[in-house]
């Protein structure tokens, strides 16, 4: 009975999103054809989302390592904790030895998304997954049958277990089998090409914009990708429907500075996909991969979006391949975020026990929901705008966000319809689970919101 309701539930969150041609309106199914969660955690680590209880910092901290433990090989941790993906694979080397670096990469990646995990996000009706990967999956050594240990080609204290295409290839294959779409995400490039544990190379400074040729191994990088994409089976391509060429590009990054040659090389990198994919694949332009090129307000401001996008693509392909990607949370937002700290945030956690108080948090959250896009469909003609990343926290740190049920439910519920109305094209929860990040599980598992485990 507990799994029926907790099911029941599922579908009933989810029914706002869910695409289906006998139920949905053709404009309703067009402004959302993607809905999805990220697999952050998979093949790309954070080290919060492994720090156990111990921390509840969201963002990352250069003078406090949160990742604590690495299951199933490291289910304790190893007696100290890491920083990031890189730190985490070099201190297992330098601890242990580089084989079993490896093992514990391998076993994390082979036991962290279940079939079981798949099949449940198939009966909440999600219709694409987002897979967060590294660099490291499109070097050459990704070809051979199997991982090896690489080292940032910047940062030689940085290390990190090759994702072999045979590996990725079977993963497709599971989501296409149970009739999930995936979009293929490249979150980090060699050196480092953003501040965050998700660069890979954290708290290291970010070194890819500095280097010519690193930003050359970048190219390579995504002609490997490309190749990648091309050379799948024609079923399989099939269920590749978006690609981002990176992710959150030189966030925290001085803007007047790194702006312009961020800006210069994605520019390049696009042409790239448009040479390769798009000119030159094997499919029709009406299936060619969604390229959601994810733009970040700390790198660069919202008229420099549109102008980009404006300067970059032609209008066709504005209407049929080109996804302007922006993401919004509310733990970041000063205008519209809550928390248990006295004058802090906009409202205040408690301000749910009363019917009054709840209203008015839903208020804040649709204003806030609302206004998350509003500007790139208000000031230019972007046909297709996407967010990529979003979640329920009301604040940056886990401890003082709410994690009252009201309150996740009207997150939840206040972002769907937001992004509906809106006409997104897609919206991508960040993420499916994190059975190992304390309590930053509330508001940013999606498994855990829907009452289908951790």
């Amino acid at each position: 009975m507990k799994a029926q309701m907790q099911l029941a539930k599922a579908l009933t969150l989810l029914s706002l999103l869910a695409i289906s041609a006998s139920t949905l309106p053709q404009d309703a199914q067009d402004a959302l054809s993607h809905v999805g969660v990220n697999l952050g955690g998979w093949y790309l680590i954070e080290e919060w989302m492994f720090s156990n209880g111990q921390f509840d910092r969201v963002v990352e901290m250069s003078d406090l390592p949160q990742g604590v433990v690495m299951p199933p090989l490291l289910p304790d941790g190893m007696g100290e904790n890491w920083y990031g993906e890189g730190d985490l694979i070099n201190k297992i080397a330098t601890k242990y030895s580089d084989d079993f670096a490896v093992q514990v990469i391998e076993a994390h990646r082979q036991a962290y998304v279940t079939d079981e995990d798949i099949a449940s996000m198939k009966s909440a009706n999600i219709t694409n997954v987002r897979m967060p990967l590294g660099w490291w999956a499109f070097v050459e050594e990704s070809t051979k049958s199997e991982s090896t240990l690489i080292t940032d080609p910047a940062h030689s204290d940085m290390r990190f277990v090759t994702i072999t295409h045979d590996a990725l290839i079977g993963e497709i294959q599971r989501f296409k089998d149970a009739g999930l779409n995936v979009l293929l995400d490249i979150h980090a490039m060699p050196g480092g090409s953003s501040e965050g544990s998700y660069s890979g190379i954290f708290p290291s400074t970010p070194m890819f914009w500095d280097d010519a040729s690193l930003m050359k191994l970048g190219n390579s990088i995504i002609e490997s990708l490309c190749n990648f994409y091309l050379n799948l089976d024609d079923e399989l391509r099939d269920s590749i429907t978006g690609i981002t060429l990176l992710n959150e590009p030189a966030h925290n990054m001085d803007i007047d500075t790194y702006k312009p040659i961020m800006t210069n090389w994605l520019a390049g990198a696009i042409d790239i996909y448009r040479k390769k994919v798009v000119e030159g694949g094997k499919d029709g332009l009406e299936s060619v991969p969604k390229l959601f090129v994810n733009l970040i307000g700390t790198a660069m401001s919202d008229q420099d979006m549109l102008d980009f996008f404006h300067a970059t693509f032609t209008p066709s392909e504005l209407e049929n391949w080109a996804v302007l990607d922006i993401h919004h949370y509310f733990a970041w937002d000063g205008g519209h975020n809550g928390c248990y700290e006295e004058d802090s945030c906009s409202f205040q956690c408690s301000d749910s026990a009363t019917e009054e108080g709840l209203d008015n948090i839903k208020g804040i959250v649709r204003d806030g929901a609302e206004s998350s896009h509003s500007f790139f469909f208000d000031n230019g003609t972007i046909p297709l705008v996407s967010c990529s990343e979003y979640s329920l926290a009301t604040y940056d740190t886990s401890e003082a966000a709410c994690r009252g049920q009201s309150i996740l439910d009207a997150m939840f519920l206040g972002q769907k319809k937001s992004f509906k109305d809106q006409g997104l094209f897609g919206a991508f929860f960040w993420t499916w689970k994190m059975p190992y990040g304390g309590a930053h599980e509330n508001a940013w598992s999606l498994k855990k919101f829907l009452g289908l485990g951790s």
